[in-house]
């Protein structure tokens, strides 16, 4: 009799154990899309002309998108402005989740314009956006990208050995985004500065040459 007690007593901390395991890996593996915004504001002083600048921006956003829309919209204004435009992120509405959903960013006031839909290893639903605006003291270029990801779940571990071999999303939108200065400065030898960015910039990275392979 005590011998059948014993043996039910293990068999209930074995079930026990068993179940609090499971609700522990559920947790542990459970899986999300994550939503990454990337924005970028860079002030480029130069007297070089709207038409080499456009250039310039073109040929830096090509080296990493084969397939941009680019435009040349011709100004609504004939004079320079005093200060330059600013890309504008629209609200549309709410996703499932009932976070706020952006619509396409506007570059109303733009002289040159990229849109393009990428596909990029390890990102879905990638979109950027850059806009070229003029003004007295030579020109804004605003940048924004947004994608979602996976995150977290059974493939972490995986996904991070991918990225570590073919490159994050991350790298990708850094990489695209200073391609595009990079082209401008060495078109121009401008004098370049950035004045706003999410998430931060560490030091001067539009100065250096990209690391091989990104």
């Amino acid at each position: 009799m005590k011998r059948t007690m014993v043996t039910l007593g293990l068999a209930g901390m074995t079930a026990a154990t068993v179940t609090a395991c499971g609700t522990t890996d559920s947790g542990m593996f459970a899986s999300h899309n994550k939503t990454v915004e990337y924005f970028r504001i860079f002030d480029i002083r130069t007297t070089a002309s709207n038409d080499t600048i456009a250039a310039a921006a073109s040929t830096g956003i090509e080296r990493n998108i084969l397939r941009a829309t680019l435009a040349t919209p011709v100004p609504t204004v004939k004079e320079v402005q005093v200060k330059p435009g600013r890309i504008v992120l629209q609200e549309v509405g709410a996703t499932a989740g009932g976070a706020a959903a952006a619509g396409s960013p506007s570059c109303e006031g733009a002289t040159w314009t990229a849109k393009a839909n990428p596909e990029v290893s390890g990102g879905q639903n990638v979109s950027v956006v850059a806009c070229l605006f003029p003004y007295q003291g030579g020109y804004h270029l605003d940048m924004y990208t947004a994608f979602s990801r996976p995150d977290g779940g059974w493939l972490k571990y995986p996904r991070r050995l991918s990225g570590a071999v073919f490159g994050t999303p991350e790298q990708w939108t850094e990489k695209t985004m200073l391609d595009v200065v990079r082209a401008i400065q060495a078109r121009t030898s401008a004098q370049v500065v950035l004045v706003e960015a999410k998430p931060d910039i560490v030091g001067t990275p539009w100065l250096d040459a990209p690391a091989k392979g990104l």
